[in-house]
C-alpha cells in the first residue's frame, strides 16, 4: 500500500506570523521548519503503522525545500523544488496510492476565517476561482488527487480550515492543531496534543480508505485569476486564450484540472515588472 502526503506549513501547530513562515535565514524560521518537519515525521509515522509500505512526501511551502530527506525512513520517497506540473500534489500521478493526506493546510484568501489565509501564492492572487467561485489549495489538491483515483482521507491544520475541507470531503478525518483567533493570530495547541490528533486522524483515515470515494471535479473550468499586479494581467492578456476582465483580473479556460494547476503556478512564479 503507498499512501501520499502533501505537506504545508501554515496550518502547523506553534507558526502563526509571516517571519516564521517567509523568512528563510531567521531563527524564527528555522523553530518553524522543525515544527513543520515534527509534524511530517509524525505523519510517516503514523501512515506506515497503519499498514503503508510507502509514502511519498511533496514538500509545498515556500521554497519547497524545507524537509530534510535524512529525518526519514527508507520507505519514504521526497518530492522537493519548483516549479512542478501539479504543484502541491506532484508525484500523485505516480503508481497508485490507497489514500492521500493533506498536511498543514490553511484557507483561502477570500475566507472570512483562517489562521494565514491566501490562495497559493499571497505575493500574487487576490483570488483564485474556478467555474466562478473561489477554491483553496485543499481543495484543489483533493481534486488532482480526484483526477488520479486516490481519495483524500485526512487533513490537518486550524480549526476554519478543517471545517471548510470535512465540509467538502465526506468522511475526511480531520486534525485540528490551532484555533484561528485572527489572520496572523492563533490559539496554539501543544505538540503532544496535536500530534496525537494527527496520528488518530492518519490513522483513521487510512483504515477507512478502501471505503472511501476520490473528489473529481470534471471537465473543461473557467479559471479566473485575479492579481495584485494589475501590468502583470494586461501582460497575460495578450496571450491567445486568456482574457483580462478587470483591471487586475484575467480568465481563461483550461480543459481540466491538471490543466488548471499548471497555468496557476505557472503565475505564482511568474515575475513582471511594472506599476
Amino acid at each position: 500500500m503507498r499512501v501520499f502526503i502533501s505537506a504545508d506549513m501554515e496550518g502547523v501547530s506553534g507558526i502563526v506570523s509571516r517571519p516564521q513562515t517567509d523568512d528563510y535565514d531567521s531563527e524564527d524560521y528555522g523553530r518553524a521548519r522543525s515544527l513543520f518537519e515534527e509534524d511530517v515525521c509524525c505523519a510517516v509515522e503514523a501512515a506506515l503503522g497503519a499498514g503503508a509500505e510507502e509514502v511519498v512526501i511533496a514538500d509545498s511551502h515556500g521554497s519547497a525545500t524545507n524537509l530534510d530527506p535524512r529525518s526519514f525512513p527508507a520507505q519514504v520517497r521526497l518530492v522537493q523544488g519548483w516549479p512542478r506540473p501539479l504543484g502541491m500534489m506532484q508525484g500523485i500521478e505516480s503508481g497508485s496510492y490507497a489514500a492521500a493526506i493533506l498536511l498543514g493546510y490553511h484557507t483561502a484568501i477570500t475566507t472570512m476565517e483562517g489562521n494565514f489565509p491566501h490562495s497559493f501564492s499571497s505575493g500574487q492572487f487576490r483570488a483564485v476561482r474556478f467555474n466562478g467561485e473561489p477554491v483553496s489549495e485543499g481543495q484543489v489538491s483533493a481534486w488532482l488527487a480526484g483526477h488520479f483515483g486516490v481519495p483524500v482521507v485526512a487533513a490537518s491544520g486550524d480549526d476554519a480550515c478543517m471545517a471548510e475541507l470535512a465540509a467538502a470531503i465526506p468522511g475526511l478525518s480531520v486534525a485540528v492543531t490551532k484555533y484561528s483567533r485572527g489572520m496572523y493570530s492563533a490559539e496554539q495547541l501543544s505538540r503532544e496534543y496535536s500530534h496525537a490528533a494527527i496520528r488518530a486522524a492518519v490513522v483513521d483515515g487510512i483504515n477507512a480508505a478502501p471505503g472511501c470515494q476520490p473528489r473529481r471535479l470534471e471537465g473543461a473550468i473557467e479559471l479566473e485569476l485575479e492579481l495584485h499586479n494589475r501590468y502583470l494581467a494586461q501582460l497575460m492578456s495578450y496571450l491567445p486564450g486568456f482574457d483580462r476582465v478587470a483591471a487586475g483580473t484575467i480568465a481563461c479556460r483550461a480543459k481540466d484540472i491538471c490543466e488548471a494547476t499548471q497555468i496557476v503556478g505557472a503565475l505564482v512564479h511568474l515575475q513582471a515588472d511594472g506599476v
